[in-house]
């Protein structure tokens, strides 16, 4: 039985670089920057990519200020971290730093102490059992690891509950 041979890696892109862009966004959004390293990657020109980028653009397929929302509101549901660790995640996807600060600024200013406190929920059950002090330690490194401040650490180690009011 014979295999399907595979096209040589310089071989020109097959199809439309709108088409693999449409196909690259359909299991989630994404930035500018990923849609022109995806559509780097399977090698189409410049002015394909670009061509596909300002198409996408114009039908609002692709924004980075409603992908950095996207992203910030994922991680605050499914893996909460500090403010710098977004931060940098959004700008290794490309995100421009403007667009980083005025989607964050839009936060509630205690949002990285809510987010820190969510963090460690799930951990935290196993944790009941340690003494204090090991108990303490673990928090701290969990979160540091996290990218949450020093100040924002010991707030929550001090107060792991929000206080009812």
């Amino acid at each position: 039985m014979r295999k399907a041979s595979r096209p040589a890696r310089d071989a020109p892109p097959t199809g439309d670089a709108y088409d693999a862009a449409v196909r690259y966004l359909g299991s989630r959004p994404r930035s500018v920057l990923e849609i022109k390293r995806h559509l780097r990657t399977k090698r189409f020109d410049e002015a394909a990519q670009d061509k596909a980028i300002d198409q996408l653009r114009a039908q609002r397929y692709i924004d980075d200020e409603a992908f950095a929302r996207y992203w910030i509101e994922q991680r605050l549901r499914f893996r909460p971290k500090a403010d710098r660790a977004l931060i940098s995640e959004l700008m290794q996807k490309g995100v421009a730093r403007e667009t980083i600060d005025l989607v964050i600024g839009e936060a509630d200013p205690n949002a990285e102490l809510e987010r820190a406190r969510s963090a460690i929920r799930r951990p935290m059950t196993r944790w009941l059992e340690m003494p204090d002090p090991e108990r303490k330690r673990k928090i701290h490194q969990y979160l540091a690891g996290r990218g949450f401040g020093y100040d924002v650490i010991e707030e929550v180690i001090a107060h792991p509950e929000a206080e009812e009011i």
